[in-house]
């Protein structure tokens, strides 16, 4: 799909982050402050997508510059759940320290799933980079099938990890459950609704911003890569069949 096309797309979908803001202010706040949520939500949105409309005329013919623009296309995600608790700084039954505590998990979970996203790509990279590009590298053509390679990580990192077994799996159902329970105990059973609102937007914001940190991660790699074999590389074009990549094509 060209980059147009997809500017398209998140476009509605800023769009939507800034009509469920205002449409779930609706029950919570005044309608003076309903309008100043929908009107920043709107104004948010704009300027996300006047960013994106500008890595979309990045030269798409480099892979470098299409990571860049999926990167850019995933804050449509996070902007999605910013909208989703934004209406909670407007909302007068919630204190002070409320919102703080709120934004500080946000703000939390949005660095740390950047971190682990990265982190894990990295870590992937490191163990199996080598392998994969063997398979999907053509530097003679100064081409590479990075989504192939991408699977192909996916696939060893996921035959490589650790089965969930029940004593982690009991930990991490107490402590799921000890956050949702322990705000009520700090800060009353008002303020804890509110925090586990926060605590369900926290967790799909975490998850946002692991795509956009592993897709940075994956830019990183692919300008060492670069620069160390002194190519530009391109995608491989849909129409081209994908092969494997000739013995000797990389220099090691």
């Amino acid at each position: 799909m060209r980059p147009w096309h997809l500017l398209g797309g998140v476009t509605l979908m800023n769009l939507f982050g800034a009509g469920v803001a205002w449409a779930l202010a609706d029950d919570l706040v005044t309608p003076a402050a309903q309008g100043a949520i929908g009107w920043s939500a709107l104004w948010g949105g704009a300027v996300l997508t006047v960013c994106q409309a500008a890595l979309c005329l990045l030269r798409p013919g480099r892979l470098a510059h299409v990571l860049l623009l999926r990167a850019g296309i995933a804050l449509s995600l996070v902007w999605f759940f910013v909208c989703a608790i934004l209406p909670l700084w407007w909302m007068d039954e919630v204190d002070q320290p409320v919102q703080w505590f709120v934004l500080l998990s946000l703000a939390a979970a949005g660095g740390a799933g950047a971190v682990v996203g990265a982190c894990r790509f990295q870590a992937s990279w490191l163990g199996s980079g080598r392998a994969a590009l063997a398979r999907h590298y053509d530097r003679e053509r100064g081409l590479l099938d990075w989504d192939a390679l991408i699977r192909q990580l996916a696939r060893r990192a996921g035959a490589g990890a650790p089965s969930l077994d029940r004593t982690r799996a009991a930990v991490i159902a107490a402590a799921i459950v000890f956050m949702l329970v322990a705000p009520g105990y700090v800060f009353g059973a008002a303020a804890a609704a509110v925090i586990v609102w926060g605590g369900l937007i926290a967790a799909g914001l975490g998850w946002s911003t692991a795509l956009i940190g592993s897709t940075l991660a994956q830019a990183a790699a692919l300008w060492r890569l670069e620069r160390h074999d002194g190519v530009r590389l391109a995608p491989y074009p849909e129409e081209m069949p994908r092969e494997r990549a000739r013995q000797g094509q990389r220099r090691r």
